[in-house]
């Protein structure tokens, strides 16, 4: 056994002084941390030459031997490298959960004898969909790069071999996805797929990216298909298998996803592991580059070519051509107009008269109490202030709605289906225009249109010859933002509401950016958000904090770390529950003071799969809490507020908290890097990365004097630059110049 200070390496094969004879030689054994954790891969490395492994075998005897409360340890590995003779050095390196790689031991194997030379490898096929993924990543890294160098890139990531471990006889199956190349939005990847064994029923299938927990797949669906290749085994007629799985940020590409079958004897076998190279949600938000059937030819050709060169065989067969058509299609919708505009400062309106505002109509794409809403909300109160009468705009009901009937406001609920399922752009045009009637604008001083969803608002301002205030709040694309939601074809109408607008209001630059390509010369600006400081503080001085921690049950000693929103994946909930079970195995006395509260649990599939990694993590100090509409007391009673959110512009979390005197662990997301600064009111991390989570985390809890500095920096910060008292009288300036420029 070797033991190092980054783990255990094991060797079963090749025996240490035996000399091996040439051709193909198994390497096979195990590799475990020295706690008896996981590692999440492991690479043989001869020469400068990689080797990937098949590393995560159940081991049901190493769970004695570490002490663990689990089934098995997924630390078996094996591999098979072509030497000939002679005597070989081979590295051997383990990948930790921080994404770090560190050698665990060098071997010498010696060889005799003669063999053959290896066969020539074979030319996989490069699925059609694989070649189509591929081609949109041309498409959009080209518009930086030359063609040749992005082909040359993105043909890089097509890894071979494309399977490391296919299912083992008795097993037979086939994984569809995650693909060779494959989408990773919010720290997730969908996986589908079959597998069976040929006599006794699979009870489950667990599959997981980083071997640090284990998520269910929902398995045994129909597959007539499979049963009619496999007619002489009834199992194969309920073989199919689909689930989500968590993917770490720190994980190198290519990354290796395993998948487990669990028998009704309780063996456990690994199956599955396949090899795919990852893009996640920033990737998606890049832009085409500007549209050229010239250039999507040459980026076809390059890009078959490179592929030949890398290995594979390009099918050019009828369903490849289809998936063609189909690249091509989005990329005419989503490319980058060919000539930007060219931007200056926003025009200076204080020489135009601000319109007396009587009458505004507000676009809500909800009426929840969460962040956007509540922001629009706040700001009709204070308009309803001034007098100024108020209607309200939804596709559907919601708790707000009675707040703004306290208002006196209208409130109409609209039936927006036909939008969404709007088949091209004149169709969706049809569809704005038949809410028209239902939706009086002819008197509207100023119509408020909130967030991208609302955009249909600002199209019916348009046509009514009305001024619009578009308020965005979502840092992405309307092509990100619609994706799978909307056909490609309709996303013009939606970036050209960008132009008509009569202003556009962006919290934060870093969400602006995304919009550059589709906004006018000067019709834009930057206009954070606010909070209101004063209710916050009189809320507080009525409810001690003592008096806080005794109702939420909290011990004296105990520490209240919080995750305060609506729980998905977007808010990042399912790596938070990661990094607090790495900072239980790092530095288990300082995880066992603290209690770490999801506050916004609701009834969804992904509040139920967080559910089932938290029970499967078994930390008895990690919970999901409900949502509620007092996230106050949470904030009183807290000792550090933590944000894991993948996409933010301006989250009213953080401010919430700023307000609240709680010292703040974030991702650096966006319009948090605007709000705070790490090691003067804040800490941030990289969004997904559970390793930089954990450690934020054992920072902040162990410097608890640095911290409170932290929170004392972010409390002024927030009154000087985003307090509702002085934020909401320039918020209602902006719109009445907007209203006067029509007006």
């Amino acid at each position: 056994m070797y033991e190092t200070p980054h783990g255990f390496l094991h060797l079963d094969q090749p025996v240490a002084g035996v000399a091996v004879a040439a051709g193909p030689v198994r390497f096979c054994g195990w590799a475990a941390e020295s706690d008896g954790v996981p590692l999440v891969d492991l690479r043989l490395r001869r020469g400068t030459t990689i080797y990937p492994v098949s590393h995560g075998f159940p081991r049901v005897d190493l769970v004695a031997h570490f002490g663990l409360n689990q089934p098995f340890l997924p630390a078996g590995f094996e591999a098979t490298l072509h030497l000939p003779a002679g005597t070989h050095e081979i590295a051997i390196d383990g990948l930790n959960l921080a994404g770090e790689w560190h050698a665990l031991a060098t071997i010498f194997v010696t060889v005799e004898g003669h063999a053959s030379p290896p066969p020539p490898p074979g030319r996989p096929l490069v699925e059609p969909h694989v070649f189509a993924r591929a081609l949109r990543q041309v498409l959009r890294e080209s518009a930086r790069q030359p063609l040749r160098q992005t082909t040359r890139t993105v043909a890089g990531r097509l890894s071979l071999p494309i399977t490391l471990r296919y299912p083992h006889h008795p097993f037979h199956g086939h994984i569809d996805q995650p693909a060779l190349l494959h989408y990773v939005r919010f720290g997730q990847t969908f996986l589908d797929g079959w597998v069976f064994h040929e006599t006794t029923p699979i009870r489950r299938l667990i599959a997981t990216a980083d071997l640090q927990t284990w998520q269910e797949l929902q398995s045994a669906e129909p597959t007539p298909h499979i049963a009619a290749l496999f007619p002489d085994f009834p199992t194969a007629s309920r073989a199919g298998f689909r689930g989500l799985i968590d993917i770490p940020a720190q994980l190198p590409a290519p990354l290796h996803v395993r998948i487990y079958a669990e028998l009704p004897d309780g063996s456990w076998h690994l199956c599955h592991i396949p090899q795919s190279h990852p893009w996640d949600q920033e990737q998606e938000k890049m832009p085409f580059a500007p549209f050229s059937p010239v250039r999507f030819a040459r980026a076809f050709l390059s890009l078959s070519r490179a592929c030949r060169q890398r290995g594979f065989t390009v099918p050019w067969q009828r369903p490849l051509r289809l998936a063609l058509r189909q690249v091509f299609q989005e990329y005419r919708f989503r490319a980058a107009p060919a000539q930007p505009p060219t931007f200056a400062p926003a025009a200076a309106s204080t020489t135009v008269a601000p319109a007396r505002l009587r009458r505004v109509v507000l676009f809500t794409h909800n009426l929840t109490r969460e962040g956007a809403p509540l922001l629009l909300w706040e700001f009709a109160r204070h308009l309803a202030g001034q007098g100024v009468q108020l209607t309200v705009v939804s596709p559907e009901p919601g708790p707000l709605a009675r707040l703004y009937t306290e208002l006196n406001a209208t409130v109409i609920v609209a039936d927006t289906a036909a939008l969404q399922a709007a088949p091209s752009a004149p169709a969706l045009a049809q569809a704005i225009a038949r809410l028209a009637p239902a939706i009086p604008l002819a008197d509207a001083d100023l119509v408020v249109a909130n967030t991208l969803p609302s955009y249909w608002g600002v199209h019916l301002a348009h046509r009514a010859g009305r001024p619009s205030l578009f308020c965005i709040h979502e840092s992405t694309t309307p092509a990100a933002f619609y994706l799978d939601a909307m056909t490609p074809a309709t996303l013009p109408l939606v970036e050209s509401t960008f132009q008509l607008a009569t202003h556009v209001a962006f919290p934060t630059d870093a969400t602006r950016a995304y919009y550059r390509p589709w906004l006018a010369r000067d019709n834009h600006g930057i206009h954070p958000s606010w909070i209101d400081v004063g209710m916050i503080d009189r809320y507080h001085a009525s409810q001690p904090r003592a008096e806080l921690r005794q109702a939420l049950g909290l011990a004296a000693t105990d520490r209240l770390v919080v995750n305060i929103g609506i729980l998905c994946d977007r808010k990042g909930q399912h790596l938070f529950v990661r990094g607090v079970d790495l900072l239980w195995r790092r530095d288990p006395a300082l995880a066992a003071s603290c209690q770490f509260w999801m506050v916004g649990g609701r009834d969804t599939a992904f509040d139920r799969q967080l559910a089932a990694t938290v029970a499967q993590l078994g930390r008895p100090n990690l919970r999901i809490i409900p949502a509620t509409d007092q996230p106050l007391a949470y904030y009183g009673a807290a000792d550090l507020a933590v944000c894991t959110s993948y996409e933010e512009s301006f989250p009213r979390v953080i401010m919430e908290a700023m307000a609240s005197h709680v010292p703040i662990l974030s991702t650096g997301v966006h319009g948090i890097n605007d709000m705070l600064t790490t090691g003067q009111n804040g800490w941030l991390v990289p969004p997904g990365d559970t390793h930089a989570l954990a450690e934020g985390l054992r920072y902040m809890l162990s410097h608890p004097t640095e911290a409170r500095a932290f929170a004392v920096a972010a409390r002024a910060r927030v009154v000087a630059d985003y307090d509702a008292a002085v934020l909401l009288p320039r918020q209602a300036a902006l719109a009445a110049r907007v209203a006067s420029a029509l007006n």
